[in-house]
């Protein structure tokens, strides 16, 4: 009987841990299998967002290329298997299979297209490729944006300020009360001023008016009127030097643009790098304006706003001469006339891509936090003692920063004994007249 207790404990025991293992290979398998899925997911949106936004969408929109969505039911090659084996070909040897004219479903498309031929991307591997074939089966396309009409929502619509007017009007109130009590109290005291003057036989005191009263007291109160006329000099050349200082200064400049463009929508919502527009700030003096072929990258498949639906969108197609029913550009361009909000005097000096890549500054450093802008305005200062302030404070980002490495090296060794490894612009010559004004 115990033989018969002890070999059955043995035989559950072996089942038990059986089980144990099978479940937790299963849990792990199911684990590792979603796990792969999300993971998949998320390279798929990042990749798409990096090689195919710029010319499809996720929806049925025609954009450069056809609307993705359904596209896995269109494409041929038969079951799943068959569908990824011509999709990755597709995707890395387009220009070969469109110039073989050997495929009767891209025959077909390319000449609905216009002979518009996809960029092939070669450099894509299978699983990347398949990973973006599962993010847009997998992503609806979005829903149209807030209520264009609504105000208080779109940023575009100005809101009506209530301005409290109450402050000013106690004070002319409190004015009108201060000048008849003043008034009445002068009144008063000529009153007994000529009683007092009749008692003593003197005579009576003359009956003047406001201004002959002040001008009275100006001539009988020579000291008084000095000082006072000394203090509002005083207090005038202060106020007058502070509205002086700030001529030329236009920080919260925010005009009225052709086109309502969002900063917010663009480089904050959807992420859209700056220098992606204003591709010049990292080569040259200037971070340029992006011309209209820039925005079309997107905007020949994206032709609603967020806010604005079809309204602003359509002057981007009028400025580039793109006819969106046909899909082709037949009418004659014409410019697109941004007002300039940063603009600098002739005699300064700036150069973009001395402070962007040489000296690792962000956009927002001098622009604000441009990804929360729907009205574009300048943020800073931008005067002399504004940009001094900024070398002073701001150290180099020299360490592994091959643009500074010899330069360095040599301070670090100069200033040895003091320990000093950083630097801040005004120890690199940043303080010099010639480096900002020519």
């Amino acid at each position: 009987m115990e033989v018969y207790s002890s070999l059955q404990i043995q035989i559950e025991s072996f089942i038990s841990k059986r089980a144990i293992a099978l479940l937790s290979f299963l849990f792990l398998s199911t684990f590792v299998f979603n796990s792969t899925e999300v993971f998949a997911e998320a390279d798929g949106a990042k990749l798409f967002k990096q090689t195919c936004a710029t010319c499809h969408s996720t929806s049925g929109k025609r954009g450069t290329g056809p609307g993705l969505e359904g596209f896995w039911d269109r494409i041929p090659g038969g079951d799943d298997e068959g569908k990824n084996a011509w999709l990755t070909n597709w995707v890395k040897n387009a220009g070969a299979i469109i110039k073989s004219k050997e495929d009767d479903y891209i025959n077909k498309r390319y000449a609905e297209f216009n002979n518009y031929p996809m960029t092939p991307q070669p450099h894509l591997k299978d699983d990347e490729i398949l990973a973006i074939a599962a993010y847009i089966k997998s992503k609806p396309h979005l829903v149209d944006g807030p209520d264009v009409g609504s105000k208080g929502t779109n940023p575009f619509i100005p809101v009506e300020e209530v301005t409290d007017n109450t402050t000013l009007y106690w004070l002319i109130i409190l004015g009108i009360v201060f000048f008849i009590i003043i008034n009445v109290m002068a009144g008063v005291k000529n009153n007994l001023q000529n009683l007092l003057n009749d008692k003593k036989g003197r005579p009576a005191v003359p009956d003047r008016g406001n201004l002959e009263s002040v001008a009275y007291w100006i001539g009988t109160h020579k000291l008084h009127t000095a000082l006072i006329i000394l203090f509002l000099l005083v207090i005038g050349s202060v106020k007058g030097w502070y509205v002086l200082k700030d001529v030329g200064v236009y920080q919260g400049y925010a005009p009225e643009q052709p086109i309502k463009f969002s900063h917010k929508i663009h480089a904050g919502d959807n992420g859209i790098e700056c220098v992606y527009c204003h591709h010049s700030a990292e080569k040259g003096k200037t971070a340029g304006i992006p011309s209209v072929n820039v925005c079309m990258n997107c905007h020949r498949g994206i032709d609603e706003g967020t806010w604005t639906k079809k309204e602003e969108i359509s002057k981007i197609y009028a400025a580039a001469g793109w006819n969106p029913e046909k899909g082709v550009y037949d009418k004659p361009q014409k410019p697109i006339k941004w007002v300039r909000i940063h603009n600098l005097p002739d005699f300064v000096y700036f150069n973009h891509s001395q402070h962007v890549v040489a000296g690792k500054q962000e956009c927002q450093t001098c622009h604000g936090q441009v990804q929360e802008m729907h009205l574009l305005e300048q943020h800073s200062l931008l005067t002399m003692g504004w940009c001094l302030d900024c070398h002073q404070e701001t150290n180099v980002a020299m360490e592994g920063n091959a643009y500074y490495d010899k330069m360095h090296a040599e301070l670090v060794e100069k200033h040895k004994d003091e320990g000093k490894t950083s630097f801040t612009v005004k120890d690199i010559g940043g303080f010099e007249c010639a480096k900002c004004h020519y």
